[in-house]
């Protein structure tokens, strides 16, 4: 004799469907919690990357003044007493024939993209202000000769 299939108890109807509605809002949960995961790592990189790119920035600000630092206490050493602004007259001003202002910024920008902003000379040295690019970051540095040449980045 065959039995028949035990038939399962009715539910009342407010019981009905609770699991899908409760699926739904764990996987949206888990949805909006890996986004939001998703946003920091990205965001963090981000800062990363602008904090690279800037130190590479400070670098070549840093090595370009060491450079034109070398050359002033060198070969341009009758280039100290003149301002930036007066550069161009320096065959004037009792430089030698082959000092050449305009070749040494010119080696500047090639070399580091770097551009002369201001020099102002002092009586212990002078005030070297160099700036990256033609929008780009620039920073000064104080130009000391005694008793041996050296620099130090004022800001």
């Amino acid at each position: 004799m065959a039995r028949p299939f035990p038939r399962p108890a009715q539910h009342p109807l407010e019981q009905s469907g609770f699991l899908l509605p409760l699926a739904t809002t764990g996987a949206l949960v888990l949805l909006l919690s890996s986004l939001s995961l998703q946003t920091a790592v990205l965001q963090s990189r981000r800062v990363l990357q602008l904090q690279a790119q800037r130190q590479h920035q400070e670098d070549q600000l840093t090595s370009a003044a060491h450079r034109l630092g070398a050359e002033l206490t060198g070969p341009y050493r009758c280039l100290l007493a003149l301002p930036s602004d007066q550069w161009p007259q320096a065959a004037t001003a009792g430089c030698p024939a082959g000092v050449d202002p305009a070749g040494l910024l010119a080696l500047l920008q090639q070399e580091h993209g770097v551009a002369l902003s201001r020099w102002q000379p002092s009586p212990t040295g002078g005030e070297l202000q160099l700036q990256l690019g033609a929008n780009g970051p620039s920073a000064s540095w104080g130009l000391s000769l005694a008793p041996t040449p050296s620099l130090r980045e004022l800001g």
